[in-house]
């Protein structure tokens, strides 16, 4: 009897020191890096996901940064204090990380290096957390069902090959799944800045004025983002989130 309760002691114990070591750096980020060779901070944004102690996702510098900008994909390792990453770009940069975890913030040591171009500083990153699951706005989707379906859904049909569970960037807050277009409309009620439109993110992402790690995948002015604006129009008004 004594043996059988020290091994359920023992087990409980094991369970508790795992969890308790265990990273928490799943979803998106956004941050800045600081730099003594630059009087400006370059925005950065990541999509990171973690299982067990292997960390991987994507981190996207701005596109118009000589040779190094566009996005990454990296992977590394997790602690409960400490998370490490490293991936190279499209042009060949070089990109490495070193951050410390506190709460919802990674912050500590990047480089990333090209031909010809580099950038190093201090990288702080901060989680994007929603206050809301976007079910508040609902009824916004009933009652412009028929236009979510047939024209904002295919406007974001390049953003579902990566905006879902087990893609690229699943760890990010938007997830498009033509096969659920309630939900998918939940996770964009999230994103839309109520207060200015224009400035939500939902908007701002695929156009590529917050670095992603997708790229533009809209044109300002194509009809994709006049429809997908009309949605964050819709939604504003109601401030239902």
């Amino acid at each position: 009897m004594g043996s059988r309760i020290a091994a359920r002691v023992l087990f409980v114990g094991v369970v508790l020191f795992v969890t308790s070591t265990r990273a928490d750096v799943s979803g998106s980020f956004d941050g800045s890096v600081t730099s003594k060779a630059r009087a400006d901070a370059v925005a950065i944004s990541a999509a990171l996901s973690i299982t067990g102690r292997t960390v991987a996702g994507t981190v996207a510098l701005p596109s118009d940064l000589p040779v190094i900008g566009g996005a990454y994909l990296v992977h590394g390792v997790a602690t409960r204090k400490r998370v490490n990453v490293s991936g190279t770009g499209a042009t060949g940069g070089r990109f490495t990380w070193k951050a410390k975890i506190a709460g919802d913030t990674l912050r500590g040591k990047m480089r990333v290096k090209g031909p010809g171009a580099k950038l190093a500083g201090t990288l702080t990153m901060n989680r994007n957390v929603s206050t809301t699951d976007g079910s508040g706005c609902d009824a916004v989707f009933t009652a412009n069902q028929t236009f979510f379906v047939d024209q904002v859904l295919p406007a974001l049909a390049a953003c579902a090959s990566c905006h879902a569970p087990g893609l690229q960037a699943q760890a990010a807050r938007l997830h498009v799944l033509p096969g659920d277009p309630l939900a998918t409309a939940r996770t964009i009620a999230q994103l839309v800045d109520a207060a200015d439109p224009d400035a939500s993110r939902i908007l701002r992402k695929p156009l590529n004025l917050v670095p992603h790690g997708g790229g533009a995948q809209l044109v300002v002015g194509s009809p994709q983002e006049e429809v997908l604006a009309q949605w964050v129009a819709l939604v504003a008004e109601a401030h239902c989130n």
